[in-house]
């Protein structure tokens, strides 16, 4: 039997049973030699029980390899991360492979309360980056024990001990608000006092144009981090503008990357990012290729939802040194 008659057929079959050892280990064989990048793509449409995933996901890893490491700006001391972060609110089943990949930054580990997974409870504190997103900011921005006690509580739950990141959740809805009425700012001074913080950061939405906004934050000088929209289609000025909070030495997270250049991309733009049929890959190593004047890139990670395997080998795929061999991308335009 060839090897797409294989497949059809195990896809049949798995409608009607779970397969047996024997049969993902054929599907699995022939998703190997595909070559990094295509494993899930390949075992689409197979429905698989949760030990096969567990083990899909084991041969992606192997393919991968490790994910090299990028400076986070300079703000944040000697902070290398990878250029896709891990998110709580992922499918619980790919962190473990994500950790395996190397990726070492959580965005919004605050959330997780006694629930934390077991595959990050176990990981020594200081092996991993995280960041608290402090939802005080837009909508409550006065309120000082709101914002500390969501700190404190949620250390308290998740024992994480301390958050490398105090993000201001959502940003600030005027410049006046961040210039003059920023307690978000005096509770993070208290928290890292304490010990339970280390650096200040902001999820800025754009309440106010993003050029005026992120040039308030940056001529502020207390921003060590910022995550921001930013996808195809966003305009030069505010690129601009990000590229100058980067120069700033602020280290820089990409957030919407997919919902909002949705609509914009094509086949020919997945063609130039040797990504065809994958907007997630191509969307990603546009938005990581994005350089500064100095020729430094702009991000240096980025966020992205992950809630099944195919979409996590997609994105992630498009930072594997491995897959972009594969693909014909040149990986140094994300790592140079």
């Amino acid at each position: 039997m060839q090897d797409p008659e294989l497949l059809s057929h195990l896809r049949e079959k798995s409608k009607e049973r779970p397969l047996t050892r024997r049969e993902f280990m054929r599907a699995l064989t022939v998703a190997t030699a595909a070559g990094p990048g295509l494993i899930s793509a390949t075992l689409s449409g197979i429905s698989l029980t949760r030990s096969q995933r567990a083990e899909a996901a084991e041969a992606i890893v192997a393919a991968f390899g490790k994910l090299p490491k990028r400076p986070f700006g300079t703000r944040l001391g000697h902070m290398m991360v990878t250029p896709v972060c891990i998110c709580y609110d992922w499918n619980p089943e790919l962190f473990a492979p994500a950790l395996a990949l190397g990726i070492n930054f959580i965005h919004k580990a605050g959330y997780w309360g006694q629930n934390i997974p077991d595959v990050i409870k176990r990981l020594p504190r200081e092996s991993f980056y995280c960041d608290i997103t402090v939802d005080n900011t837009p909508d409550h921005p006065d309120d000082y024990d709101r914002a500390y006690n969501q700190v404190v509580s949620s250390l308290e739950q998740n024992g994480l001990k301390y958050y490398d990141i105090f993000r201001a959740h959502f940003g600030w809805k005027t410049v006046d608000a961040y210039r003059i009425h920023n307690v978000s700012y005096q509770v993070f001074k208290r928290l890292k006092r304490e010990g339970k913080v280390r650096y200040f950061g902001v999820s800025q939405h754009p309440y106010v144009p993003y050029p005026d906004i992120i040039s308030a934050e940056i001529e502020g000088g207390n921003i060590d981090a910022m995550q921001v929209w930013f996808s195809y289609g966003t305009a030069p000025e505010t690129e601009k503008v990000f590229a100058e909070a980067s120069k700033a030495g602020i280290g820089m997270t990409a957030m919407k990357v997919f919902d909002h250049g949705h609509g914009r991309i094509n086949d020919q733009f997945m063609q130039e990012w040797n990504a065809p049929g994958q907007p997630g890959r191509a969307l990603l190593r546009y938005t990581l290729s994005r350089k500064r004047p100095d020729g430094k890139p702009i991000f240096h990670t980025c966020v992205t939802a992950l809630g099944n395997l195919q979409t996590f080998e997609e994105n992630i795929g498009a930072v594997s040194p491995q897959v972009s061999q594969r693909d014909g991308f040149d990986i140094q335009k994300i790592y140079a």
